[in-house]
């Protein structure tokens, strides 16, 4: 039954990510949700074993789903502050020269025949 939320807890961080870098909404408010969301992921996650007290189970709950939820925040936030513009060209892209010769179809290496 435990492996079940912590599918949610990687699913909820991936919607995260994907809202925080398409913008989909305020990252103040998805980051709150998403931590909420991720914090109780993992209490139910440690809540479906037997030897952990409620206690334990909120404290780790809290911790771990609000940490994980800020490192995706961050890192979404991150690139997509740092993603560059429609305008800009890649130096991987292929540029368009004019001054280029257009090619013969003559290999230059071999000497002409006379």
């Amino acid at each position: 039954m435990g492996i079940i939320f912590l599918v949610l807890f990687g699913v909820t961080l991936f919607v995260m990510y994907l809202a925080v870098r398409r913008s989909w909404g305020r990252t103040l408010y998805v980051g709150s949700y998403g931590a909420i969301a991720c914090a109780i992921w993992v209490i139910l996650y440690a809540l479906s074993y037997e030897k952990t007290s409620t206690a334990q189970a909120f404290f780790a709950g809290v911790v771990i789903g609000v940490l994980f939820a800020g490192a995706t925040v961050i890192i979404a936030a991150f690139f997509r502050a740092n993603e560059p513009s429609v305008q800009v060209r890649l130096a991987s892209q292929p540029q368009p020269t004019d001054d280029l010769p257009a090619e013969s179809g003559v290999d230059e290496s071999e000497p002409a025949a006379e």
